[in-house]
């Protein structure tokens, strides 16, 4: 899938917005509402990619907006609360649907 480098730009924006505005909310309520995170899910398929990018990279809780876009649930019940299990589920996912290359979770960043 090809990205435009403007969307990228806008993507790296917004995600370093939400990051940085929602790092020590605990509440992961509060951080899927965030506007940066909306305005990104609001933008569709074209930022799977680049949400399975960043996390490999770097981390995060992107799974409700992962799922939001998709609607995929990648998620076992069983595997709720351990972020590296949850972040390797859709990574592995990403691979399986040609998103990403190759499916390996950096250890969680919460």
């Amino acid at each position: 899938m090809d990205i435009e480098p403007a969307d990228r730009e806008r993507f790296e924006a917004l995600a370093d917005r939400w990051e940085e505005e929602t790092f020590f909310h605990s509440n992961s309520s509060l951080k899927n509402a965030h506007p940066a995170l909306q305005e990104i899910v609001s933008m569709g398929p074209p930022m799977v990619p680049l949400i399975l990018e960043r996390m490999r990279s770097q981390g995060g809780r992107w799974f409700e907006a992962l799922a939001q876009i998709t609607g995929a649930d990648q998620i076992s019940p069983a595997d709720y609360g351990n972020i590296a299990t949850m972040q390797n589920s859709w990574l592995q996912w990403g691979e399986r649907n040609g998103y990403v290359q190759v499916a390996r979770a950096s250890p969680a960043r919460f």
